[in-house]
């Protein structure tokens, strides 16, 4: 008897176990979407600096140019 009433409670150890796993893995789950929303946005802007920062190097070289050719 006493094997029946331990491997039941091992089975309810191992159930309520796995319940905690899983409601683990669901905040886990939302957690990582919530990480790829943020990620995604950080490239975007990123991506938008880079390109202003893009644009700003190539005004800087042209006016270093027209400065050259003005100076000779």
């Amino acid at each position: 008897m006493e094997s029946t009433a331990s491997n039941t409670r091992n089975l309810e150890e191992l159930s309520n176990e796995t319940e905690l796993l899983k409601e683990r893995n669901k905040f886990m789950e939302v957690e990582l979407k919530e990480m790829q929303g943020r990620y995604s946005e950080i490239s975007l802007k990123f991506a938008e600096v880079e390109g202003e920062r893009q644009k700003l190097a190539m005004k800087l070289r042209n006016i270093k140019s027209t400065k050259k050719e003005l100076v000779k």
